[in-house]
């Protein structure tokens, strides 16, 4: 058993790590978001982790955020440096329980999920479905933890074309944390024993947290990418004529 738990583990840590290796020599950061100064930003309830609504009615997403396009996005979009964009993170479910490593290092793995990012005037720019997610952190500290996903697809909005389907990468590192009800940072539930094993399982707790989040992603292959440049010369030729 103690055999079966040591290589699950391991591959919640390849889903963080591992997956981030990858990510740094095929994809770079496209976006970068760092969500409005309403806290919390992101809340777990034990169910579902997603964001926080900053009770702001005016835009679509849960919160409102400025954001930078980087990368290839760079000369396609323009940047938005208030928080007038929005953001919605949602539906995802925690897979099997959390594992902690050395009473102290947990990683919790994630499933499903979705987001999408708004424009200042709520037309959509961005969404994408998620598939596999880890969530990492130390217990009792308040700042540190990551959240990443492994690939998920693009599902939509004025950006979508620009960005290669399934290259899609979410990540999103944590500050402010705190147990909902109880002290800073993430816990889990029983806690690890006293000295504490090398490795225990448990339930993670519900929690909330502060945000900020990137977005990387890979450019389409270079067909796709002219036959995109030949419509938008295109539109504004029968535009102009107009």
């Amino acid at each position: 058993m103690f055999r079966s738990i040591r290589i699950a583990f391991f591959a919640a840590i390849g889903i963080a790590l591992f997956g981030g290796l990858d990510r740094a020599t095929f994809a770079g950061t496209i976006i970068k978001l760092n969500l409005g100064s309403v806290s919390p930003d992101i809340e777990f309830d034990g169910a579902t982790l997603s964001t926080a609504d900053d009770g702001n009615a005016v835009t679509d997403g849960d919160q409102n955020t400025a954001a930078e396009f980087t990368d290839f996005l760079e000369s396609i979009a323009v940047d938005i440096p208030t928080p007038i964009a929005s953001f919605t993170i949602s539906g995802l479910a925690p897979s099997g329980q959390a594992f902690v490593f050395l009473g102290q290092n947990v990683v919790q793995n994630f499933s499903g999920g979705s987001f999408t990012l708004y424009a200042a005037d709520d037309s959509v720019l961005l969404s994408g479905s998620l598939t596999s997610s880890a969530l990492s952190g130390t217990i009792g500290f308040s700042a540190g933890g990551l959240f990443t996903t492994s690939f998920g697809s693009v599902t939509g909005g004025s950006l979508a074309p620009y960005i290669d389907d399934n290259t899609l990468v979410v990540s999103m590192n944590f500050t402010k944390i705190q147990t909902t009800g109880g002290p800073v940072g993430l816990t889990v539930s029983p806690p690890p024993a006293n000295p504490a094993p090398t490795i225990h399982q448990g339930t993670l707790q519900a929690f909330t947290a502060d945000a900020s989040i990137n977005i990387e992603g890979e450019v389409p292959e270079p067909g796709t990418i002219v036959l995109l440049l030949i419509g938008m010369v295109a539109a504004r030729a029968i535009g102009r004529r107009r």
